[in-house]
């Protein structure tokens, strides 16, 4: 009765346990490793109490879900053994890729990819190209860059840029690369109500939050329903192509171990 009762109750002669759970015990040997080397008394102790609440309500849940569930529901070893293997399926999967899936997307498969199915990429969002610098409002040449910001011709516009360069404290060029105009409006104070109105009126953007001056120059834009341009969906295109060439190197390994398999007859179908 002494043994039946210790094997019943989990006990252990040389630990004090530091919390039951029904007939389960939680002994210091258990969180062995929990608390991380050069933690100060008071972190250990905090990290260690709240283990110890965490390993009681799931003791707690699981007790009631026994108590409440059939024995159909609570028989998962099909279903703990479909997951074993989907897991094991998957690491081994990432390994291959790893080791031997070729990554290189030549700027030729980009091209052709979005040249035949161009119509997959129409945009959602106004997209811009300019220049964005943000002053402070008490900047002594404000003044200065706001003429030069409203005036025409491209020796206004470069020495716009210049005059920003020397003395705004943040400046973004989107000259080379599109953006979207959603989310460069996030760093600008205010909204603009219709941007597709916005866009096809007006080329410059101005707005002052008591501390700081910002000025959005628009040198050109794009609208929600036309192709997005290459270069704004390179990197989408080069992921679609490597996730093709992903799936079909898997399907490829698959059918590879499966027919050797076959050879060496290692797997067969039993006639009825």
């Amino acid at each position: 009765m002494l043994l039946a009762s210790c094997g019943l109750f989990g006990e252990r002669k040389s630990e004090k346990p530091l919390a039951r759970a029904y007939d389960t015990y939680l002994y210091p040997s258990d969180i062995s490793g929990l608390v991380p080397a050069g933690s100060t008394s008071e972190d250990s102790a905090a990290l260690v109490k709240s283990y110890i609440e965490l390993w009681l309500k799931r003791k707690a849940v699981m007790s009631k879900a026994e108590y409440n569930l059939t024995a159909d529901q609570k028989d998962l070893d099909k279903q703990i053994e479909e997951y074993r293997t989907a897991l094991l399926i998957y690491e081994y999967e990432k390994l291959m890729i790893e080791q031997k899936l070729d990554t290189v997307v030549t700027q030729n498969q980009i091209e052709s990819y979005y040249h035949q199915y161009s119509q997959n990429f129409l945009l959602q969002d106004p997209i811009i190209k300019g220049v964005y610098f943000r002053l402070l409002s008490s900047s002594s040449r404000l003044r200065e860059f706001r003429n030069l910001a409203n005036s025409s011709g491209e020796i206004a516009y470069q020495r716009m840029v210049d005059l920003g360069d020397q003395i705004a404290e943040y400046s973004e060029s989107y000259e080379a690369d599109w953006i979207s105009f959603t989310s460069i409006m996030q760093i600008i104070p205010g909204s603009v109500s219709d941007p597709k109105q916005f866009l096809q009126h007006y080329k410059n953007l101005e707005a002052d939050d008591g501390h700081y001056f910002h000025f959005l120059k628009i040198s050109a834009y794009m609208l929600p329903g036309e192709i997005a341009p290459l270069e704004y969906v390179r990197s989408e295109i080069r992921d679609i192509l490597l996730n093709k060439r992903k799936i079909e190197f898997l399907k490829e390994i698959e059918e590879d171990i499966y027919n050797e398999s076959v050879i060496h007859n290692e797997v067969e179908v039993y006639e009825n």
